[in-house]
């Protein structure tokens, strides 16, 4: 019996439609799948967009970081879905139906939301509940600094978890399904044809999110969120017609099975034999008697186990694949602040454009309010620069670069004999990210430099009053502009690592199990969201202030006794930033050393390799070249044919 077996037995054979098909079908499914990803792509940053600015404001008037840690569960619900869809597709229905099913519960999800921004009280549930919320003036001498409001203390908070998490339900599966139901259309065209596809997808993935930011976000905070929600829910119905208007045309793998029993028997049963120390099966002749090279090995027929030694290999790259996965989490910690702390920082920086002089006014009074001024007392007009914009400067070098690097740079340095494989690429994502959230600390540094400007009297704040909506923001001086080289950082790191990731993962993933590693990359995003979400709780109290309603401004109490000002608490962002930074740097240096322990450059050359040539080859050949190192730009997602 042939050792270099699946992790599912039986027959694996593709069925359906062949990708060497008609090339017309081809395009026709490709573009079909493309045009999708970029109009849910639109849905999901309409919503995730602007979802702080959304809930910081009237009527809902959530405080600051709540407002974030909504965000946070959401994206943390989204991509842990997004390994559970994997696994009912691989499993259950297979990717297509998969996707119907995600759309389906997307669509409803998303029906909610202009529901809960609709002016008319018959439709929307939270009109009922609260209704405007009334401004009230804390004061800070009145107030526990170590006291937390909750996230499910606020307005209306049990509607607007339950439309987020069935919104995350559908969005996770999708977003898990839809890249490798993507690379099944172009499978088997050239040697090229995945690498390019992941590039484009990724393109498409960031067009989208560059219309939704640039337009959606505008009608949002200048017209109105139930315009904006209600926009983004019809681009979200054509993208299910133009889903199913392409199903002529795809290529409809079959589902392979579930993968984790195996896995977990095999890991079982080598755990066992490894610490019994069991001698390898002598039956076998003293050819097959050698040492193991892991615990693992244990578990192959010739060492005494019972499975195959194909299948024991599949379990070691899943293993492998985990370990890189883990160390990308602070990426993804990283990542997240765009939406969030990016956000808040920028509604409390100078919306205007062109940049004007702000009427800053001086506010020496340590019993002031810790929320935001009451918009009604407030003449100023609203800033014309929305502060979701500076997002799209992220977005944009994605756009360009992605491009430059696919056509122009990474061929020719292949074609000069220094290709840039994946740890070179993750490994300066990952340092292009630290760089980021460094500049991001430096720029709240100077903000409250400028916010407070004379140390002799810490409690005078220098603030403009932004109204944005039904909110006023007391913002800085200092230019919204200044951000600009932290996104445009962010954007650059994607290119890198954030790409060079998802190409690890599809082509890195047995035969058997790409759609469950597909949803463990996004499981591990998600894990990254919730560490995020868990890191601003842990500093709560200590950089971050209770009750703030938005104002990260915060000095809590300011109060003055005997010509001295005493505070206990001030609002340091900046730390935040250098924090991340420094947990960005520690990924790094983990990835780095897991790659070298796992041998991941080796694994990675031993694979492109063998896709390059399809041809059959024995287990011999197979063994010889997993010493040849191979570029990886000649890498095809297409499935390796061994015997």
């Amino acid at each position: 019996m042939d050792e270099n077996t699946s992790l599912i037995s039986g027959k694996n054979r593709e069925s359906g439609q062949s990708a060497n098909g008609p090339g017309c079908k081809v395009k026709v499914a490709e573009g079909a799948v493309l045009l999708t990803i970029t109009l849910e792509r639109i849905a999901f940053y309409s919503l995730a967009g602007n979802l702080v600015l959304f809930l910081n404001t009237n009527p809902y008037a959530w405080t600051s970081y709540n407002a974030m840690y909504a965000l946070l569960y959401f994206f943390g619900i989204s991509y842990l879905m997004s390994f559970f869809g994997g696994l009912i597709a691989d499993t259950l229905l297979g990717r297509f139906k998969s996707l119907l099913l995600s759309l389906l519960l997307y669509l409803v999800g998303y029906l909610l939301l202009p529901l809960q921004t609709s002016s008319n009280s018959y439709l929307n549930p939270c009109k009922h509940l609260n209704g405007p919320i009334p401004y009230k003036n804390i004061t800070l001498g009145l107030m526990d600094i170590n006291h937390q409001k909750s996230p499910f203390d606020e307005s209306c908070s049990g509607l607007m978890f339950g439309v987020l998490t069935l919104i995350a339900i559908g969005s996770g599966p999708f977003r898990s399904n839809i890249a490798p139901f993507g690379a099944d259309q172009v499978k088997g065209e050239s040697q090229q044809a995945n690498l390019t596809f992941f590039n484009w997808y990724y393109w498409c993935v960031n067009v989208g999110t560059l219309v939704a930011l640039l337009v959606i976000t505008y009608v949002q905070q200048h017209e109105s969120f139930y315009d904006g929600y209600l926009s983004a829910l019809i681009c979200l119905g054509v993208a299910a017609v133009v889903f199913l208007c392409g199903s002529c045309s795809y290529v409809y793998r079959p589902r392979t099975g579930s993968v984790f029993k195996n896995i977990f028997t095999v890991l079982c049963e080598a755990c066992t034999k490894c610490c019994w120390r069991r001698k390898p099966n002598s039956s076998l002749g003293d050819d097959a008697i050698e040492q193991p090279s892991s615990c693992l090995d244990f578990a192959m027929y010739r060492y005494g186990g019972n499975f195959q030694e194909g299948t024991v290999n599949e379990v070691k790259k899943v293993l492998k694949i985990i370990c890189v996965f883990l160390t990308m989490v602070p990426y993804w910690m990283v990542y997240f602040q765009m939406e969030t702390t990016f956000l808040l920082q920028g509604l409390h920086m100078n919306l205007n454009l062109p940049v004007e002089s702000a009427n800053v006014t001086v506010d020496c009074n340590p019993q002031n309010s810790t929320g935001n001024d009451d918009p009604n007392d407030i003449a100023s007009k609203p800033p014309k620069l929305v502060a979701a914009w500076l997002s799209i400067f992220d977005v944009i070098f994605v756009i360009i670069l992605i491009p430059v690097f696919d056509r122009f740079i990474y061929p020719r340095l292949a074609k000069a004999g220094r290709p840039m494989g994946f740890v070179l690429r993750v490994s300066l994502g990952m340092m292009i990210a630290a760089s980021a959230v460094c500049v991001a600390g430096v720029v709240e540094h100077y903000r409250l430099k400028s916010v407070y400007q004379n140390d002799s009297m810490p409690c005078c704040r220098h603030t403009a009053q932004q109204k944005i909506g039904r909110t006023v923001y007391n913002a800085a001086e200092m230019s919204v502009l200044w951000q600009i080289p932290q996104y445009a950082l962010i954007g650059l790191s994607e290119v890198f690592a954030s790409i060079a990731a998802l190409e690890f993962a599809y082509l890195m993933a047995p035969k058997s199990a790409k759609g469950i590693i597909m949803g463990l990359f996004y499981l591990f995003t998600g894990v990254g969201s919730f560490i995020g979400f868990a890191s601003m709780a842990i500093f709560q109290g200590y950089w971050f202030g209770p009750y703030d309603n938005g104002n990260i401004n915060c000095r809590l109490p300011c109060t003055e006794n005997g010509g001295k000002f005493e505070i206990k608490l001030k609002c340091h962002l900046d730390n935040y930033f250098f924090f991340l930074a420094g947990i960005e740097v520690l990924g790094l240096l983990l990835f780095l050393f897991v790659v070298k322990i796992c041998r991941i450059q080796n694994e990675i050359s031993a694979v492109v390799r063998q896709k390059s040539q399809p041809q059959i080859i024995s287990r011999r050949s197979v063994t010889e070249r997993l010493k040849s190192p191979v570029s990886l730009q000649r890498q095809s997602s297409s499935d390796i044919s061994v015997t």
